[in-house]
């Protein structure tokens, strides 16, 4: 090999060289930005408390607490109701999920932490653990779905955002709704009001 091919053969080397350090180095600096700004979106989401991105979708959660619909139909099964008055419940059952879980939602979009049970006249006598002036907030929700309504088969009580001026008789309006020996004290699914 001539010294001008042995020239052009370094010079080349050294401009693959270059090119895949340089290479190197931006997929570094890409990867790097990118999760300095992960990490940024994540700092932000936990330290607001308001995104609903650091909570877990409600329907998960009250998929989790609340029987699935072919445990509910089993159940009204066993009771020997007619098939029309348990389809009636059941729909009514998913209705008021759905109706709990688009409240939720909403609320997450719109920065609403804390909530109440409007208590409907069926759930009135059943819902003892619920103070008229009560409120959950949307951590309770997240952690211990089963605070949110229906509660038994024809409950007809909804979730509904509970704003810092609201009040309820004159009284003070904030009372927390809070277990007992780590549990809530909701009513058992296994009845109909």
């Amino acid at each position: 090999m001539s010294s001008e091919e042995l020239v052009i053969v370094v010079v080349v080397a050294i401009l693959l060289l270059t090119m895949i350090l340089a290479g190197i180095g931006v997929y570094i600096l890409v990867h790097k930005s990118n999760k300095e700004k992960e990490t940024e979106e994540i700092s932000k989401i936990a330290l607001s408390g308001k995104y609903s991105a650091a909570l877990r979708p409600v329907a998960q959660s009250l998929a989790e607490k609340k029987p699935e619909r072919a445990e509910l139909e089993e159940w009204l099964n066993s009771q020997g109701i007619g098939e029309e008055q348990k389809n009636e419940y059941l729909e009514d059952w998913q209705k008021f999920i759905d109706k709990n879980i688009k409240t939720v939602n909403e609320g997450d979009m719109n920065g609403v932490t804390t909530y109440r049970i409007a208590l409907g006249p069926k759930d009135k006598s059943i819902c003892h653990f619920l103070h008229p002036d009560h409120f959950i907030t949307r951590e309770q929700i997240n952690r211990n779905a089963e605070i949110l309504p229906p509660y038994c088969l024809g409950s007809d009580s909804v979730v509904v955002p509970k704003h810092p001026w609201e009040k309820n008789d004159g009284s003070d309006g904030w009372k927390a709704v809070l277990p007992k020996d780590g549990r809530y004290d909701v009513p058992d699914w296994r009845q109909i009001v």
